[in-house]
């Protein structure tokens, strides 16, 4: 019972200070990485991409990415290029 509490507060303290929470935090880093990914290494394919930032499945990464982006990954890139 300790350690489901400990937990909760180490989440709240953790949304109070990034304004989110641990697992948002790390999909926008992701996506930063793979933005950075996609721009600098044309040769990478969405998918290989979608692997190097750590999606398990590339189906995830684009609804992911384009939640954020509001475009998917490879209109993205072509926007970019």
């Amino acid at each position: 019972m300790i350690i489901k509490f400990a937990l909760q507060y180490i989440l709240e303290a953790f949304r109070n200070n990034y304004g989110s929470s641990p697992h948002q935090v790390l999909i926008d880093y992701r996506i930063k990485m793979a933005k950075e990914l996609l721009l600098n290494e044309p040769q990478l394919s969405v998918d290989e991409v979608s692997r190097e930032v750590g999606f398990n499945t590339n189906s995830y990464f684009i609804s992911m990415f384009k939640r954020s982006e509001k475009v998917t990954p490879g209109k993205f890139r072509s926007l970019y290029k």
